[in-house]
């Protein structure tokens, strides 16, 4: 942030999504909020977040988060989540895609 204080969105997600990866769920979701305050159109940061609600029970917060989704993307689906996700491992992509099925996404 230091470096390139110019871009606070792609800062916020990418830290959201290093600390999801980690498995620190509640610095993902603070550092995501962030995001959606900047812009609450950014559907990248809406599904990061429905992934941490869902893997820490938060079910009501993820269902909002997958209804957000939806609404940006009318045609978003699991399958196609599936074939643009780079992860080189498939048991990452795995959880994240039962995590987004908890929340209600198919």
């Amino acid at each position: 942030m230091r470096l390139n204080p110019r871009e606070p969105l792609l800062y916020h997600n990418a830290l959201g999504f290093a600390y999801r990866v980690a498995g620190q769920y509640e610095q993902a979701i603070a550092s995501l909020r962030k995001v959606v305050s900047l812009n609450p159109n950014y559907s990248p940061a809406h599904l990061t977040l429905a992934i941490c609600y869902a893997e820490l029970g938060r079910e009501e917060e993820a269902q909002t988060e997958a209804a957000e989704i939806l609404r940006l993307n009318p045609h978003f689906s699991l399958e196609g989540l599936r074939q643009r996700q780079p992860f080189k491992d498939p048991a990452v992509l795995e959880r994240d895609l039962a995590a987004l099925r908890k929340a209600g996404l198919k």
